[in-house]
């Protein structure tokens, strides 16, 4: 019995002890978890960091980008000026066309993207003052050479305005590439102060924690196994997020075969529309000036009274070489277009459809004035598209085009009454270059069954989001 009450009395002390010991392992293991929980909270807060740095910096590049885009656009207005100016050829004065076609959504997009770089406050106005005036200043270039011709080659002989204006606007481009090569490069920079200050933060903080529970470890080996515990479950998150690194190069490779493929279908269908160009200029044109060359050759060694039927024939053939050329001018740009808007441009290319052989159509299209110059050119090459497709493969006899304003939102419609909508081969793309021209004004498109037969297309724009 004194044995007894002698060995618990003896035993009490390293109970206490082992008392004392696991307490100080779970005051040990609690900092451990707080040095924990503070290095995950400081490498989130990093994470946040980097990728807002990130984000600026690919916004600065895209915006180098844009300008660079808005520059060459620029150029492009200037070459065709330069080239119809000096050579009066309207051919000369395509650049300028496309170009000026594109240049305000690109000029925009440039603005906005440059309004959201961070830390940049970019003040339009000057720009738009020099950007304002170049474009005049070239269309009342092109307006005066073609209503002046070549006097005013010599009346505009000494102007420099025109290099002035550019190198102005060269200017303010220069300074805005310089202010975002600046933000990409700040930007770069501090993700990769970020990225050293977290890592060496964590790592100081990984060694503090650890070593507080390998002591707590010691003291308590129960904690080994919560400490493989979230190893394990660290493992298991680093294979998750290489996991999903990888779907994400796999989505963005797929997007870029994607790209490639449209860009390839776009170059395939413009050297479609040059060759076909080129055919009827050859075909129409070269047969009417190789007759015109074999009637004046005709005219050697003629009487005058002989000469009157070469006139005529003369007469003639030039009457019909302007009406090709008008025809091949009007299907590479309408003016009606340009002058009169979307609904008389229709209204004519539906008689000409229709003299052509194609099938009858009507027209009646309304509030086209409320369309900007990038809608109305859209939806005037859906129905061309639209039409040479009903033409060619849907057998129709009738065709109708409406066009109306409902709500702030232009819809346009196209019907037939052919033989409705068919199979689309793997390498058709009507339908495809009329939907990404609806999208190409922000608006949505729409291939379906028109009642009680035949093939509808609608379009509808929102006019407030172009």
């Amino acid at each position: 019995m004194n044995i007894s009450a002698e060995f618990e009395s003896t035993d009490a002390r390293p109970k206490s002890a082992l008392l004392d010991y696991t307490n100080l392992a779970l005051f040990l293991l609690f900092l451990g978890l707080c040095a924990f929980i503070f290095t995950a909270q400081k490498s989130f807060h990093s994470v946040e960091q980097v990728d807002l740095h990130n984000r600026t910096s690919r916004q600065a590049l895209e915006n180098i980008n844009m300008i660079g885009e808005t520059m060459s656009l620029l150029k492009d207005i200037e070459t065709g000026q330069r080239g119809y100016v000096i050579t009066g050829d309207d051919a000369y004065l395509q650049p300028y066309i496309e170009a000026r076609a594109q240049f305000n959504e690109t000029y925009e997009k440039m603005v906005r993207g440059l309004d959201q770089s961070t830390g940049h406050k970019f003040s339009r106005k000057k720009l738009d003052e020099l950007v304002g005036k170049r474009i005049a200043r070239a269309e009342f270039v092109v307006n005066e050479r073609r209503a002046k011709g070549n006097q005013f080659l010599r009346e505009a002989a000494a102007h420099g305005q025109d290099r002035n204006l550019m190198d102005q606007i060269r200017q303010e481009i220069g300074v805005l590439e310089d202010e975002q090569r600046r933000l990409s490069g700040e930007r770069i920079q501090n993700a990769k102060a970020v990225q050293a200050s977290s890592l060496q933060l964590n790592f100081w903080l990984s060694v503090g924690g650890t070593i507080l529970m390998i002591f707590s470890a010691v003291f308590l080996l129960r904690e080994r196994g919560i400490r493989n515990f979230a190893e394990e479950k660290l493992k298991a998150a680093n294979m998750s997020l290489e996991q999903m690194v990888q779907e994400r190069t796999l989505q963005l490779q797929k997007a870029l075969e994607r790209i490639k493929s449209f860009a390839l279908e776009l170059d395939q269908s413009i050297e479609r529309e040059r060759r076909r160009l080129a055919r009827e200029v050859h075909d129409q044109l070269g047969q009417v000036f190789t007759s015109l060359k074999l009637v004046v050759l005709g005219t050697k060694n003629q009487t005058p009274e002989s000469l009157e039927k070469h006139v005529a024939e003369i007469s003639q053939l030039l009457d019909e070489g302007i009406v090709a050329s008008r025809r091949i001018s009007s299907e590479l740009r309408p003016a009606l277009l340009d002058d009169f808007g979307l609904g008389a441009a229709v209204e004519h290319y539906a008689k000409t459809f229709t003299s052509r052989g194609g099938p009858k159509m009507t027209v009646e299209v309304a509030h086209d004035h409320a369309l900007s110059g990038l809608q109305a050119n859209q939806l005037f090459r859906i129905l061309q598209e639209a039409a040479t497709n009903a033409l060619r493969h849907a057998k129709a006899e009738n065709m109708e085009v409406e066009g109306k304003l409902i709500n702030n939102v232009y819809h346009f419609s196209i019907s037939d009454d052919g033989i409705g909508p068919q199979p689309i081969r793997k390498d058709a793309s009507g339908v495809r270059n009329m939907r990404e021209r609806a999208a190409l004004v922000g608006g949505s498109f729409q291939f379906i069954p028109a009642k009680p037969k035949g093939t509808c297309i609608q379009i509808t724009i929102p006019l407030q989001s172009e």
